[in-house]
């Protein structure tokens, strides 16, 4: 038996994936058996070398082959009798010498090849109920846009004029019957719906939205192969989906932000191709090829929030439908461009300034650490950055009236990160005019939950025009503490008699270590869709998903139509 050494972790250079060990055997019928002992992106694989690939050649030609990939690297590898000789140095000591340029390199390829080789045996008992958990919330939020998001109509309109009369689908958009688009437009709508009301999921750490990109293509692919698409290989490409989007979207950082650019819109594209290639079984080759593609149509400004514009509830559908189109032409042999995550005219150089960028984290335990389990869902409809504002002010409303004439002085402090987003004290944040004014105020949403309670719901987005509202609101003050870091807030309210309260909160309600209990999961998910199908309807739909693996996608979207 010939053993090719692990690296040495503590030798290898910075950006590179560490491979575990492999053990090649001169099996009977000569063919190469091969095991991988953890799940680490391996040499192989970095090198576009499957284990399954390995298993399928003889001795001679695997080595033929990999001796041919690994010279470019400056290792070599040399076959005598039925035993694999390392030739000169070790492969290990050789893999010292790659240099970090060589090395980041691989970055794409093992993304590429982290959905072109993920199975269904990585689905663990808890993955598969944080599927069902994000799928029931995706569906609920998406449904509940029809008839409270103003830009639902205009929206749908549009894009079934742009398809086209004539030209008919058999794809479904939840809550508009039967399937009648095309897959790139359902995606589209489907992912535009769900984001409108700024309910959805968000993933802390990457700062974005994945759901709305991974579960919009899950839904649209496992529909357009229907039997093909196990429900299993669905709740599969929705964690890959997922996986991608909170990688790329964590080394973005929120300095991606600054640079003007909105993580959920320009990562979502690689995770919804990468989601659409799960489905579909594609090969590295050609999801890389589709991610190179995919960076050239990564896109999404923040100047939405000059005029609390509807460019942002698109943006991740927009994602969605240019992943179909890249898609597409990667199997049809467009060639896309190579290193496209990581190279020096790449998309991390390009939309984020935040350096340095830690590229090995991009990939490493690829399929082993799920960082997209942390994904919190909403119990607000507003920005993620409000929320520890609006369950503070919340539950001071609760325990006592609260009238405009009782509140001396507000005093809201938040890190500086998220001021840019929610406090800058400008007429629109103040005094909002749009709906995503509103969505991005920590002015409006504090006033409302002082006086209203924290669990208004979307119908705090009537009371734009409340005297009462806007009186509070220019009593806020807004400052920030540079020690503040992710979501923590302090909120101090002077009252008139005197007294003052004031309370601190570091994680919103649905972060791992404050859970929105699977129970807020279910009653939202109520709240949302029982107006659209009714109660009867609404309930089938969660037993159906909480029972996803005796039942096809089409059997759930067929109750979504």
């Amino acid at each position: 038996m010939a053993t090719i050494p692990a690296y040495e972790k503590g030798n290898i250079e910075k950006g590179a994936p560490a491979p575990p060990e492999i053990v090649a055997a001169r099996s009977n019928d000569g063919e190469i058996a091969s095991r991988m002992y953890d799940e680490r992106p391996s040499l192989l694989t970095c090198l576009g070398v499957t284990p399954e690939s390995f298993k399928q050649r003889t001795l001679a030609d695997t080595h033929s082959q990999l001796n041919k990939t690994l010279t470019t690297r400056r290792l070599h590898l040399r076959v005598t009798g039925d035993r694999a000789i390392r030739h000169g140095r070790s492969v290990a000591t050789h893999a010292q010498k790659i240099t970090a340029k060589t090395i980041k390199k691989m970055h794409t390829k093992a993304l590429a090849q982290f959905a072109a080789t993920a199975t269904t045996d990585q689905l663990t008992p808890e993955l598969r109920n944080k599927v069902k958990e994000v799928l029931i919330d995706f569906i609920g939020v998406a449904a509940g846009a029809l008839d409270n998001a103003e830009s639902t109509d205009p929206i749908y309109k549009a894009i079934v004029a742009l398809q086209g009369q004539g030209n008919t689908g058999n794809s479904t958009v939840i809550g508009k019957g039967k399937p009648h688009m095309l897959p790139q437009y359902a995606a589209l709508l489907n992912s535009a719906f769900a984001h409108s009301l700024d309910f959805d999921d968000t993933h802390a750490e990457s700062t974005l939205h994945a759901g709305v990109t991974a579960i919009s293509a899950a839904l649209t692919q496992a529909e357009l192969l229907s039997g093909e698409a196990t429900s299993e290989r669905f709740m599969l490409a929705i964690c890959v989906g997922y996986e991608t989007v909170c990688r790329i979207g964590r080394e973005l950082g929120f300095e991606s932000y600054h640079r003007g650019f909105h993580n959920t819109a320009t990562a979502g594209v690689f995770g919804a191709v990468a989601t659409i290639a799960v489905l579909k079984k594609l090969s590295a080759e050609t999801v890389g090829m589709a991610f190179g593609l995919a960076g050239s149509r990564a896109a999404g400004s923040m100047q939405y929030l000059d005029n609390g514009s509807w460019n942002k509830r698109l943006h991740p559908g927009f994602a969605v439908h240019d992943a179909y189109m890249c898609v597409g032409l990667a199997e049809a042999g467009v060639v896309g461009a190579t290193k496209i995550i990581e190279g020096e005219m790449g998309f991390l150089k390009a939309y984020s300034p935040r350096e340095p960028k830690d590229l090995e984290r991009l990939v490493r335990d690829l399929g082993h650490e799920w960082i997209w389990r942390t994904s919190s869902l909403k119990p607000f409809p507003a920005c993620r950055m409000t929320h520890v504002f609006i369950e503070m002010a919340g539950n001071l409303q609760s325990s006592r009236a609260i009238t405009p004439e009782d509140i001396q002085g507000i005093r809201v402090t938040m890190s500086p990160t998220n001021y840019l987003l929610v406090g800058k004290h400008t007429p629109n944040k103040v005094h909002p005019q749009t709906t995503v004014d509103a969505q991005f105020s920590v002015y409006f949403q504090v006033a409302n939950a002082l006086l209203y309670g924290a669990n208004t719901g979307i119908q705090a987005y009537h009371k734009l025009n409340d005297p009462g509202i806007a009186a509070l609101s220019d009593r806020i003050i807004v400052e920030t503490d540079a020690d503040m870091s992710g979501f923590a807030g302090i909120l101090a309210v002077g009252w008139t008699s005197g007294s003052m309260d004031k309370v601190q909160m570091e994680f919103p309600l649905g972060e791992v270590r404050h859970p929105f209990t699977r129970d807020k999961v279910d009653a939202k998910f109520r709240s949302l869709t029982v107006p659209v199908y009714g109660e009867q309807k609404a309930n089938e739909v969660i037993r159906m998903i909480d029972d996803l693996e005796k039942h096809t996608v089409s059997d759930m979207l067929s109750l979504l139509q």
